[in-house]
């Protein structure tokens, strides 16, 4: 959707916000700009949280958060404080998840965290999604990224 319809849309007062998946960081950063006093707008690039929050953005709607909930949050806290470089060095030591959860086709990697963390009950999929790769590879990847973040063994 083009940001002239976005911002359109934005003008009803049953309309609040909207999650931001567009590619393009200047169509992102124009929808910021040029948005109405009170419109949230929420990534949805995990990549890109921490680039988003200090462009203006108010939020993520993020798969990885799924994962780690309080380290993503901890970054939205210290931009809102004033605290740019603790959100810098917080959302470094948390950019590799984004890449690894996202290595193979959404929301397998999500799912098997989820799963190894004893949130969800199993890794299944419906077809035609694919479970993560097997030991050795991804699986063994997102397993030691577990252990090391949340004190979980695999």
């Amino acid at each position: 959707m083009h940001n002239e319809t976005m911002l359109g849309l934005a003008e009803h007062d049953n309309i609040v916000g909207v999650k931001d998946c567009c590619a393009d960081p200047a169509q992102s950063l124009d929808l910021l700009r040029h948005r109405r006093p009170g419109f949230a707008v929420l990534t949805g690039e995990d990549a890109s949280f921490h680039g988003a929050l200090v462009r203006g953005a108010d939020g993520g709607i993020l798969a990885c958060a799924h994962v780690d909930p309080r380290a993503f949050a901890a970054v939205r806290d210290r931009l809102v404080t004033g605290d740019r470089h603790g959100a810098l060095r917080a959302w470094y030591a948390r950019l590799d998840l984004p890449r690894l959860l996202f290595s193979e086709p959404s929301p397998a990697p999500i799912k098997h965290c989820l799963w190894r963390m004893g949130l969800i009950d199993s890794p299944e999929l419906r077809l035609p999604m694919t479970p993560v790769s097997g030991s050795g590879s991804l699986a063994a990847a997102l397993d030691r990224a577990i252990a090391c973040r949340c004190g979980i063994g695999a």
